[in-house]
């Protein structure tokens, strides 16, 4: 891979429970947003800045995706799925209730190289959500979208990853 390669979309993204025994992948994944969030501060003397300091703290994410996987929402709310009767008249209800308290969670993202021969991998290793939504609205598929912390788990906050020959993300 060479100095410069460019990303190009979203290729795939996953969520995994914190243990890694259960994994959803999210199909229709439409966006994968990561930022650093800092602790700083700036020293001020004889009316000029005289240092600045930076630490890390966490990461902030959003992520979106066309339809409502129950999977995925399962493992970032930490509840299960209910599924009742059989196919073809199934349903399965995933509830929330007030005071449920959410999960530590895995994100992974992949963007392919604009090449298409590389790819570029995004590993959030300690997540949790602080807000959740979705909208029904006239002529428009149905998107959710969640937002919220990554922290440092042991192993770091966040890899970032370039693969000169495009790999899958990891299985759990």
């Amino acid at each position: 891979m060479a100095f410069g390669d460019r990303p190009f979309g979203l290729r795939d993204l996953k969520v995994t429970d914190i243990t890694g025994t259960t994994q959803a992948d999210l199909p229709a994944a439409q966006q994968m947003t990561f930022r650093p969030r800092f602790i700083s501060g700036e020293l001020r003397g004889d009316d000029s800045l005289q240092s600045v300091v930076a630490f890390l703290e966490a990461y902030e994410f959003e992520l979106a995706a066309g339809g409502i996987d129950l999977a995925a929402l399962a493992i970032i709310t930490g509840q299960a799925a209910v599924a009742a009767g059989l196919t073809p008249n199934q349903t399965n209800t995933l509830t929330l209730s007030a005071g449920d308290s959410m999960p530590y969670f895995k994100i992974y993202g992949k963007s392919l190289g604009e090449n298409t021969n590389d790819d570029i991998h995004v590993k959030l290793f300690k997540c949790k959500i602080t807000s959740m939504e979705g909208q029904f609205q006239d002529a428009q598929f149905y998107i959710t979208s969640c937002s919220g912390i990554a922290v440092d788990g042991g192993a770091g906050i966040i890899d970032i990853v370039q693969n000169e020959t495009a790999a899958a993300l990891p299985a759990i």
